[in-house]
């Protein structure tokens, strides 16, 4: 009987202690201590040995919902964009507490841009911090600005509250046209770690017209050793991009048959497949694309419903796509980056040959040969079959 009243009051005082601990979290901060941070950028800092960090921080009446229209106050703007130098990212970040008076809080951190000058000079040492940091998350982006990546986080949108925000948004429509495509600091770390395959990253730049200013994704950078060595534009990325298998979507124009207006096709699916092949010491890639495409647009009177017709515009997109491919090739050669991963494909399939090849990959690369096959179907008209404006032998 004493035996089980002991066992009831340890029970008691067991239960007691786990209230009074898991009451609470210890390193809990209260949401007024924190600036939540969505967008960071990095630039050379004037001063020699330095870099300028910049933080897109939400102001705190946005945050805690005191003010409606997210108007911050009296500013239009429901951000603030703070900037700090250090002789690292950490020093900066701490150095910005000198003006915001909270520490920075970047699990909400959407985008991280790198200045031009700090792309050029290389990223290994400044992508330490945000792989290290507890509260970063790793699929955070990582861009690239056409000049400084404090002066793209200065755009404010039309359409959304926060320029890190539509960045973001920019970026994750890569799937409408496949002209470029997200990475994430994860992905590219993982890359720079490998020894051959070169890095990209989103090419951000700002264009000015009428109406103002706006963010527009240029293409995608290129690094070769963690520094960038030049761009892709849209046609070389989606080059890139069939060889990989990962168009998702978008649009090849060609001319009519009748060579009177064009046809417009919309890409529904597509996929690839490279086989590697080393014969008499020559390295072959042999890629094999499939793609099939809706007929969404024309601009000529000819009805192009028909298999006729059909197999001469399917024969003018495979040529579409097998100049996307070869540009992308070519100006892969030039920088001599091995965009494509071959040399991961060389490596699983001749683990062997690899061995007594992969130290003269920069001359070898150059000298790869592409055999390229590529079968496109159009699989449907959408909602027409005839042109709204039938020819004069129709009428």
């Amino acid at each position: 009987m004493e035996k089980k009243m002991n066992f009831s009051i340890m029970k008691f005082f067991l239960c007691f202690f786990l209230l009074l601990t898991l009451s609470g979290c210890i390193s809990a901060r209260e949401i007024n201590d924190l600036e939540i941070v969505i967008g960071m950028g990095v630039d050379k800092d004037e001063n020699p040995g330095k870099i300028l960090l910049t933080a897109q921080l939400v102001k705190e009446d946005t945050a805690g919902g005191a003010s409606g229209d997210g108007s911050g106050g009296g500013d239009s703007k429901a951000y603030w964009n703070v900037s700090s130098s250090g002789k690292s990212i950490f020093d900066a970040v701490r150095q910005i507490t000198h003006k915001t008076g909270n520490r920075l809080f970047i699990s909400h951190n959407q985008a991280v841009i790198f200045g031009n000058d700090i792309a050029a000079e290389g990223l290994q040492e400044y992508i330490d911090y945000f792989l290290r940091a507890h509260e970063m998350r790793p699929t955070a982006l990582i861009l690239v600005a056409e000049e400084k990546a404090s002066d793209i986080l200065n755009i404010k949108p039309e359409a959304e509250e926060f320029p890190a925000f539509n960045i973001a948004k920019l970026v994750n429509s890569y799937v409408f046209t496949s002209h470029f495509y997200k990475v994430n600091m994860k992905d590219f770390a993982s890359c720079l770690m490998g020894a051959t395959t070169a890095q990209l990253a989103p090419l951000v730049s700002i264009i000015q017209d009428e109406d103002g200013k706006d963010i527009y994704v240029s293409g995608m950078a290129v690094f070769k050793n963690g520094k960038m060595v030049g761009k892709l534009h849209h046609d070389e990325v989606r080059g890139l991009l069939w060889v990989l298998g990962k168009v998702k979507s978008g649009v090849i124009i060609v001319s009519s048959p009748d060579e009177q207006g064009k046809a417009v096709l919309e890409i529904v699916k597509a996929k690839s497949k490279v086989t590697p092949e080393i014969e008499d010491g020559n390295i072959v890639m042999h890629i094999k694309i499939k793609e099939e495409s809706s007929l969404s647009e024309q601009t000529t009177t000819e009805n192009l419903a028909d298999n006729k017709a059909f197999e001469k515009i399917q024969e003018a997109s495979a040529e579409v796509i097998r100049q996307e491919i070869m540009a992308a090739f070519d100006i892969s050669k030039e920088f001599n980056a091995d965009i494509f991963g071959f040399s991961e494909m060389l490596h699983k399939k001749y683990s062997k040959e690899w061995k007594t090849i992969k130290d003269n990959w920069d001359v070898i690369y150059p000298t790869i040969e592409l055999d390229i096959d590529i079968e496109t179907k159009i699989i449907k008209t959408d909602l027409l079959k005839k042109p709204v404006m039938p020819s004069e032998e129709e009428n």
